[in-house]
């Protein structure tokens, strides 16, 4: 994310063009629908996920850049891919913990990673698909700025906090799994409980 904050922030702040750092914002919503699309491939199990992916990804690019040249103007930001970007990972998180109901696992899902991931990104989406579906219509009305910002500062602060307590499990995870994979070496000695001397001299 920093990678593409701050040339964005350069070029909004420091250069005063707009239109080159809206690109740069979908860029990254591009990269964000990729590489998220890529997490939940590997923990789904539907047989064509990979087929569903790639299609996806290049689905959503396109309309993306169609979207980005369809727009009024060149620095007018258009909330149309967030609002599909939020229910195509809402659907694929709910089918990801309808997965999980199906099948049995040895680790309790709340002892998994993916599992706070998922919460995580469950509830950023939910929590901002109408934001982003009211956005375009409703963003010069003050109050309602001021809602967005509160809201979406809540539901990223929220979304933050759950994937730190991912990061938290998975290293604790980890820590465990190097635990019991040691080998323990101790010597206890030999133990001769007939004889009186305890330490017998080698012969």
């Amino acid at each position: 994310m920093v990678l593409f904050l701050i040339p964005s922030l350069y070029f909004k702040l420091i250069l005063n063009d707009r239109a080159h750092s809206l690109l740069i914002n979908r860029f990254f919503l591009i990269v964000e629908f990729i590489l998220l699309s890529e997490f939940f491939a590997c923990y789904l199990r539907l047989k064509a996920k990979h087929l569903f992916r790639v299609v996806s990804c290049i689905l959503f690019i396109i309309f993306s850049f169609i979207d980005y040249y369809n727009a009024k103007t060149s620095v007018e930001f258009s909330f149309i891919p967030l609002v599909v970007e939020c229910l195509f990972f809402v659907l694929v998180i709910v089918y990801f913990f309808y997965e999980k109901l199906q099948y049995s696992v040895s680790t309790p899902i709340l002892h998994t990673a993916e599992f706070w991931i998922s919460v995580a990104f469950l509830l950023f989406f939910s929590g901002n698909f109408f934001l982003f579906l009211f956005s375009k219509s409703s963003l010069n009305d003050p109050g309602f700025r001021e809602q967005y910002v509160v809201i979406y500062g809540s539901v990223t602060i929220i979304k933050d906090v759950l994937l730190s307590v991912a990061i938290v499990i998975r290293a604790y995870l980890n820590e465990g799994e190097n635990r019991l994979g040691k080998n323990i070496d101790i010597d206890l000695g030999s133990f001769y409980p007939l004889n009186k001397n305890t330490n017998p001299k080698p012969q």
